[in-house]
């Protein structure tokens, strides 16, 4: 699993699974009210029992509607977000008042000071919670606050050593939720790389139909124009017997031939086909979509119908791999195959296996397009294409015999 679905995947994953283990840490806890004199009163203990496993759930729970497109705008998850905020509350309130504090200002305090050791724990898993939705200042404040709580049960249990307990309590808490934070600002630069790709991807699409719409206005009006002009004349001509009726005819006819052919050039983009402009253009969309892309090997000298169809097929699959693949990077690589062929083969690390078109597919209607057009396309020059897939890589290979140029056609 790569791309941006695969760090969503590990980030929460990461979240999730150290939001579940915060009963580990409070073991902690645990292991220093074994050791004190003083026991906590058996309903408190069952309070701390029933609260701890609440605190966890909440704590994930948190996570998991924190890392959504919309955090906390629903009704459900400002309540998740409520129920956090006062379980971690009661907790601290409890710890201040009736869990044992420590007896002496000892180095080891989270095994000797039962109260300190839980306020830490709590305050940091609920930091650590809000990550994706805290900025680094707000986590700043929240690592203060839970310092000063364990201060607080230090000064009331009259214990010192405040000034090393409170720098150990604060740098080792903001480490942890910064760590968390980090990584959930790696995801948030996933999506927003993921995000303009897509806009690319739209912008690119939309660029092409207002080409077309702008020129098919220009083109088709005129032609409309002025076949309605000697249509009209035509048949006034007809009508009066004037034999040049015919010829205003023949005439309508070749603007009609015309218009059409105008209108094949504004769908084209005004040309033919040409294998180096092509491959320069897909190198352009491809890093402009930020996908890393390398061009290997020289465009040979071929005839124009063979170097047209290599380049319909370097722009249909370039085309693909920007709209419908997730890829990070493509090849393009153009060699002698044997037999004297020229082989154009396109590799990109975008789609899965399931994702491989059918020897017969096509992803639009008309025009040549898909995989089936410019099979035929291929065929009509006496070339090949296949289609394979390894893992999740996918490569479209083309095959041309290796025609030379006529005198009449650049090299």
């Amino acid at each position: 699993m790569a791309g941006a679905r695969g760090v969503e995947v590990y980030t929460r994953v990461t979240l999730y699974s150290f939001a579940l283990a915060e009963p580990l840490f409070l073991l902690v806890t645990v292991a220093a009210l074994a050791e004190a004199e003083q026991q906590p009163p058996l309903p408190v203990s069952f309070a701390l029992l029933a609260l701890t496993p609440a605190h966890m759930l909440l704590c994930a729970a948190t996570v998991h509607v924190g890392l959504g497109r919309e955090p906390f705008r629903s009704r459900s998850g400002r309540a998740v977000l409520a129920s956090l905020l006062a379980v971690t509350v009661t907790l601290f309130v409890l710890g201040l008042t009736v869990v044992p504090g420590a007896e002496s200002a000892g180095q080891m305090w989270y095994l000797e000071d039962p109260r300190s050791s839980l306020v830490a724990v709590v305050g940091g898993f609920t930091l650590s919670a809000l990550s994706p939705v805290l900025t680094m200042r707000g986590l700043t404040v929240g690592t203060a606050v839970t310092t000063a709580v364990v201060v607080l049960g230090r000064v009331l249990d009259g214990v010192g050593g405040l000034l090393g307990l409170a720098v150990v309590v604060f740098l080792a808490e903001l480490g942890l939720v910064a760590s968390f934070r980090l990584t959930v600002w790696i995801l948030y630069v996933v999506r927003e790389l993921e995000a303009s790709r897509d806009a690319t991807a739209r912008l690119a699409v939309a660029e092409e139909r207002l080409r077309i719409s702008r020129d098919m206005h220009d083109v088709v009006g005129r032609a409309l124009s002025a076949v309605a002009v000697k249509s009209e004349l035509a048949g006034a001509l007809a009508r009066r017997g004037d034999p040049r009726a015919a010829d205003e005819m023949d005439e309508v006819r070749a603007l009609a031939q015309e218009s059409l052919r105008e209108v094949r050039g504004v769908v084209a983009g005004y040309r033919s086909a040409d294998l180096a402009t092509e491959l320069a253009g897909a190198r352009s969309v491809l890093r402009a979509a930020g996908i890393a892309t390398r061009v290997v090997g020289d465009v040979p000298a071929l005839a124009t119908p063979q170097a047209e169809a290599l380049a319909w097929v370097v722009r249909e699959a370039v085309t693909n791999v920007v709209r419908h693949s997730d890829a990070d990077e493509c090849l393009l690589r153009l060699s002698r195959a044997p037999g004297g062929a020229t082989e154009l083969r396109i590799t990109n690390d975008g789609v899965g296996a399931a994702a491989e078109p059918a020897p017969g597919a096509r992803p639009g209607e008309g025009g040549g397009s898909g995989i089936a057009g410019l099979r035929e396309r291929l065929t009509a020059v006496g070339g090949t294409l296949t289609t394979g897939h390894d893992g999740d890589r996918f490569t479209v290979t083309a095959r041309v015999p290796h025609a030379l140029p006529t005198a009449g056609e650049d090299a």
